[in-house]
């Protein structure tokens, strides 16, 4: 049987590194020194949601049979993508979502939490480790799994009128997703929790900072007893104020393994790696970039509805971004990686963006190539509906996805810059 064990570390020279150590049955264990080239992964389909029950982003599951009714799983749309990600050179993959049980369908908790379908995910961690290919042509993927906590589990003025029902299911759910993937050779860690944070909960109101980061703790210590040899950690906003005043109670997270940080600086990002450099001892971890990325689209006239496209001087634009940013983390000895935002847009159903063939420019955002950000513009492939679907069509026709799937296009410029930057760095 392969395993793989992950550990990470700061030196007291302020340099951070992450090793794999890999043992197949039969032969010595190798240990190798890795910076993650990564890409978030979320293949929401047009009309769908990271945010709609009962899945709530986990397109990861395993097809099943729910008494002699067979379920298929989302694996056309994971079929669909994996041979491009021999192209694009990553090593690893950041999914936000993978729930062992699901909630029900109208987003209310199951009760008991365990009472629903246990949902697996290996064929999509299989195809991450590149199970299937030879083994002088294996391209293997790590993946970052993330497990959705919500603010409920955080927020005390939440939590403290949260349903026991509500804390039950995350708090298990949390336990057992971890169990069930713990030992699969794909997986390099777990983030318990993506952008769950606020200036009052975590530095700027005492009690409500002490139980965010307790909470943290304790979270992240269940995926530590669960998988001793994978990564914990989180994702958070770019937010300074974190590390200049949210140190102490940091100093109380030995479980958190490293300091995840989405970003979407476009100048430099020293701020980021001088604020977590500068944290105590005890508090200070890797810092991994979970989210950095380049909306690709553009518009002709920001009235007109018909113009959203994306074309070769966007894309151009983005890509001279990429190319002053990229090596800039890579290059950072606080930096174990990057995670790029993203491989495909996961933001159809949005309040303020409802699909892709609803027109909405957003606010202004001057720091990005284009100027703005609507529901299609992160990722470096585009995404239309499947031939002959009409644009309202439903993502799951009864017991399957509904067909064709979404079509995929690589922005090439973009796609090959982002590949280049990966091949290169070691």
């Amino acid at each position: 049987m392969t395993k793989t064990k992950w550990t990470c570390s700061v030196d007291s020279d302020g340099t951070a590194s992450l090793y794999c150590e890999l043992s197949e049955e039969g032969q010595p264990p190798k240990s190798e020194k890795v910076k993650l080239k990564g890409v978030c992964y979320s293949p929401a389909p047009i009309n769908g949601s990271n945010s709609y029950a009962p899945a709530l982003g986990d397109w990861y599951w395993d097809e099943f049979e729910a008494g002699t009714t067979f379920i298929s799983s989302w694996s056309p749309l994971l079929l669909r993508d994996f041979p491009n990600f021999r192209h694009l050179y990553n090593n690893s993959l950041r999914v936000y979502c993978m729930l062992s049980r699901q909630l029900e369908g109208n987003g209310s908790f199951p009760v008991p939490w365990d009472s629903g379908h246990c949902f697996t995910h290996q064929f999509f961690l299989d195809l991450a480790w590149d199970k299937f290919a030879p083994p002088e042509a294996k391209m293997r993927k790590s993946v970052l799994v993330g497990i959705p906590l919500p603010a409920t589990m955080f927020w005390k003025t939440q939590y403290d009128r949260a349903t026991q029902a509500e804390i039950d299911y995350w708090t298990n759910v949390l336990r057992e997703t971890v169990r069930s993937v713990a030992d699969h050779p794909a997986v390099v860690g777990f983030t318990i929790q993506n952008e769950q944070d606020g200036a009052d909960v975590c530095y700027n109101k005492p009690e409500l900072a002490k139980f965010w980061w307790g909470q943290v703790e304790k979270m992240a210590a269940i995926v530590k007893e669960e998988a001793p040899g994978k990564l914990a950690g989180m994702a958070t906003h770019d937010d300074p104020n974190i590390p200049l005043k949210a140190s102490s109670y940091m100093e109380n997270c030995p479980s958190i393994d490293f300091w995840g940080v989405n970003t979407y600086q476009t100048e430099t990002f020293e701020s980021i790696f001088k604020d977590y450099g500068n944290l105590p001892p005890r508090a200070m971890k890797p810092v991994l970039l979970t989210e950095w990325g380049m909306p690709a689209t553009s518009h002709r006239n920001p009235n007109d509805p018909g113009t959203i496209y994306a074309d070769d001087q966007t894309c151009s634009k983005a890509a001279q971004v990429v190319q002053k940013m990229l090596p800039q983390a890579f290059a950072h000895p606080l930096c174990i990686g990057l995670y790029y935002f993203e491989y495909c847009d996961e933001l159809w159903n949005q309040p303020e963006a409802p699909n892709i063939y609803t027109w909405w420019g957003g606010p202004p955002a001057p720091g990005f190539p284009n100027g703005y950000w609507d529901n299609d513009g992160f990722g470096l492939v585009s995404v239309k509906r499947g031939p002959g679907l009409p644009n309202n069509a439903p993502i799951w026709d009864n017991t399957r996805p509904n067909k064709p799937i979404d079509v995929h296009t690589n922005r090439n410029y973009l796609f090959s810059t982002v590949a280049k930057i990966f091949q290169a760095t070691t």
